[in-house]
């Protein structure tokens, strides 16, 4: 936790400017700068981009969106592997004044299933053309045609750049990029998840970056000095802003790209890479600690030194402080300490960060917290207390941030628990073409006069000391017998109470009761096992553990466990879709398929 952090005090804001303005002087200032290298599957270097290679890069993808027609303000689908491609395609787009829509690439190998989802997204953004790289077409090419009776890739030109600019292209020059006419206009457009819904796109104007790459900065002390390691999707926020757009605007010395694929299928090359280059800022969702944990060997820890870590951020989920006691004890060896630790809590609809640091855990009495109230446990408690870990203060400039009762829109006592509303300069300007909705989730006011418009985060949470602790998502709070659960709670507790469930593989939802008529809902536990199939006879052992565990932690009966394989439904960042869960399990429900599976 950093000095900035830790105080929860605002900062002066430097002068506004767009990414392209403040990467135009960074070329000016530093242009051999190696900036970014794109690390392969055994964590060697095999790809190198300057400054002034980037801004090349970036000029011949301003003169192909121009040759095909492509104006200032037209939407633009990325598509793109992971790779240092992305980020020429991105700056690009901004250099010729194009709202870029990065977008996670189609599986070729599910077609059928992925490009249902590009197809909505281009309807729903306008889009004018799909820019990807030669290394995604090609992969395209050679899949499988899709079947003329299903969805199809929408109806687009597909625009990828040539060969790498050649020794005689004209000296790129980024300070005569055009500037947008206000700050205020979209920048690029980030489409949700769909943890909770359809993906919708977050409009993030420059002002908004600028405003979050300047508080990034500030609380997480940036510099020249900076070697930042990332395997995060650069089609999602934390991995864009944080890191790429962070490092592009000259806030960071040098970026490390690591494929997420490269990571899930070998998590050790994210601290293989971290201890070669010394790095200093890195970032990752809990359940990539989780994986650190069960997927590295003593022998590969002590072969790392990664002492010259400042923060070691987390952020994407909610803290599990079971995963990081376990962390901490695990990698004492490799020179981290609790000081790197470095939470935070953000959205998109917010452009990225919303708080950072933490004060550490807190324990909070059971009792209370199902119904609604955030009080410290007592020693000597009947119960085991719930565990939060704090994810900070809020340092932005301006910034308000409010709890608030979702149903009446009053401000919560400040012992309870609400949603979470949030205004600052990094408040989106609203969701793409759907104004109803962007006035109702970006401009709420408070029930006590309270001018300001925020923006209703959907995310459960209190204040405690100025700290923000989050708890769960409002659409996915657990709700039996007039008492509130929160998922990740219960969730924490079929973790560990049996060593064949994988971590990363829970899910805990309620669902109505069968007759419509029966009081409270039924709690539903998705539990993924790890290593070969369960016979039947150990899934009714990890089903008995499930449901001794919650009913001792919880006081809560569960009425199905679901225990397998492939059961958990995530989003590309790899949060668990409860509703999708939920709604697979009702679809099956009625068509007679969780019998047979519970």
């Amino acid at each position: 936790m950093t000095a900035q952090q830790s105080t929860g005090q605002e900062r002066t804001v430097t002068g506004e400017r767009t990414v392209a303005a403040a990467f135009a002087e960074l070329h000016a200032r530093d242009p051999q700068r190696e900036l970014f290298v794109f690390v392969d599957d055994h964590g060697r270097d095999a790809e190198r981009l300057t400054v002034d290679a980037l801004a090349g890069q970036a000029d011949e993808v301003r003169a192909l969106l121009h040759d095909a027609g492509i104006n200032a303000g037209d939407r633009v689908l990325l598509i793109h592997l992971p790779s240092l491609d992305f980020i020429a395609a991105f700056l690009g787009c901004l250099a010729a004044g194009v709202i870029p829509v990065p977008l996670a690439p189609p599986n070729p190998f599910k077609l059928a299933h992925d490009v249902r989802a590009v197809s909505a997204i281009a309807a729903s953004s306008g889009a004018r053309a799909l820019l990807t790289h030669t290394a995604y077409r090609d992969l395209v090419a050679a899949a499988a045609p899709l079947p003329l009776d299903g969805p199809q890739w929408p109806e687009l030109p597909w625009l990828h750049p040539g060969a790498a600019i050649g020794v005689d292209a004209p000296v790129s020059q980024p300070s005569l990029w055009p500037a947008p006419a206000d700050l205020d206009d979209p920048a690029f457009l980030q489409y949700t998840s769909g943890s909770t819904g359809f993906p919708k796109g977050v409009v993030v104007s420059h002002r908004n970056i600028h405003h979050e790459l300047d508080a990034l900065a500030a609380d997480l002390v940036l510099g020249d000095d900076t070697v930042a390691v990332s395997w995060v999707p650069h089609f999602h926020d934390l991995g864009l802003i944080s890191f790429l757009l962070n490092t592009l605007a000259g806030n960071a010395g040098r970026t490390y790209v690591i494929s997420p694929l490269s990571f899930l299928q070998r998590p050790a090359v994210w601290f293989d890479v971290l201890s070669r280059v010394r790095g200093t800022h890195t970032s990752a969702p809990n359940f990539a600690y989780d994986l650190m944990v069960r997927k590295t060997t003593a022998e590969q820890r002590a072969a790392w030194d990664l002492s010259s870590l400042r923060v070691l951020g987390s952020s994407g989920e909610i803290v599990q402080p079971s995963t990081v006691e376990k962390f901490f004890s695990v990698f004492k060896s490799t020179g981290i300490t609790r000081e790197m630790f470095c939470p935070g809590y953000g959205l998109a609809e917010h452009t990225l960060s919303v708080s950072m640091g933490t004060g550490g855990p807190l324990a909070l009495d059971r009792d209370q917290l199902e119904q609604g109230r955030a009080v410290p446990a007592a020693e000597g408690s009947s119960r085991v207390p719930a565990v939060f870990y704090g994810s900070g203060w809020v340092t932005k400039t301006g910034a308000g941030v409010r709890i608030v009762a979702p149903e009446t829109e009053r401000p919560c006592a400040p012992d309870e628990i609400g949603e979470i509303w949030i205004d600052s300069a990094t408040k989106a300007r609203g969701y793409w073409g759907l104004v109803e909705e962007s006035r109702e989730t970006f401009r709420a006011v408070v029930a006590d006069g309270d001018p300001r418009g925020y923006l209703r985060t959907g995310d459960l949470g209190f204040l405690r000391d100025g700290e923000l602790y989050v708890t769960g998502r409002l659409k996915d709070l657990i709700i039996v017998h007039g008492h509130n659960y929160s998922p990740q709670d219960v969730e924490d507790s079929v973790r560990g109470c049996h060593a064949r469930i994988r971590g990363g593989g829970v899910a805990a939802f309620s669902v109505p009761s069968l007759d419509g008529k029966t009081s409270g809902e039924r709690l539903i536990i998705l539990a993924e096992t790890s290593g070969a199939d369960p016979g039947d006879a150990l899934v009714a052992e990890i089903r008995a553990a499930i449901r001794r565990s919650v009913r001792d932690d919880h006081g809560l009966a569960c009425h199905e466990v679901l225990v397998g394989t492939e059961l958990v439904l995530k989003t590309t960042s790899g949060k668990v879709r409860r509703t999708a869960c939920r709604e697979e399990f009702l679809r099956q429900e009625v068509g007679g398929a969780v019998e047979a599976r519970s």
